[in-house]
């Protein structure tokens, strides 16, 4: 089956306590240095760090922190290492929201992008702006909830290639938004009251196959 880009959707994960600075200034690549004082940071500081050294291959002059970073996945080994602190700071599983885009959105020309077959930071993950490849994502398990090493048809790659990611360079403009996912009612509408401060009608939806319930 051949994947169509127009039907992609991807996911950045964020801590709501960064949602109203991301919906006043658009989202940034982390070499912009435009975080506030206040600005929270998930993830392994680790991976983050590698990030900063690992090059771009389709794009040799940069590095992966010179872009804003989605996964094609849902559900991920790396929000389940937030929620559990494992290996990074744990924070509640409810405080992580999702910013929903297309790809396609991305397409007309007015950004730098690009896609990995696993995650960005590993040396033997692939680039490509080659939309044809697409099709050779593994899209088993990026749709997979079953991503323990010990899994059922024995892919130790499982996890690498689940955080198959799409790669903008620097800036994303707000409008670019077009959903936020969140896991229950509360942090619906906490969202919601975040958007109409701002006066911005973004969807909100509670996504309850987003996370681990």
């Amino acid at each position: 089956m051949s994947i169509e880009p127009e039907k992609v959707w991807v996911y950045r994960i964020i801590p709501i306590q960064n949602l109203e600075c991301i919906l006043r200034n658009g989202l940034y690549c982390k070499s912009a240095n435009k975080k506030d004082d206040g600005f929270v940071t998930i993830g392994s500081e680790e991976i983050i760090t590698e990030r900063d050294v690992r090059v771009v291959k389709c794009y040799p002059e940069t590095v992966v922190n010179d872009y804003v970073p989605f996964y094609f996945s849902v559900r991920t080994p790396m929000l389940y290492n937030i929620i559990t602190g494992h290996g990074v700071k744990a924070r509640p599983q409810k405080e992580i929201i999702y910013l929903c885009c297309k790809l396609e959105d991305f397409l007309n020309g007015e950004f730098q992008w690009c896609f990995t077959d696993g995650n960005a930071a590993k040396k033997i993950s692939r680039f490509s702006t080659n939309l044809n490849d697409l099709n050779n994502l593994d899209w088993r398990s990026i749709n997979t909830n079953d991503f323990r090493d010990e899994n059922a048809d024995g892919d130790e790659d499982r996890i690498r290639k689940k955080h198959s990611e799409f790669l903008v360079k620097e800036h994303i403009p707000v409008n670019f938004i077009r959903g936020i996912g969140v896991v229950n009612k509360e942090m619906e509408e906490m969202v919601k009251d975040i958007l109409s401060k701002l006066d911005l009608a973004i969807e909100v939806k509670v996504k309850n196959e987003f996370y681990f319930l």
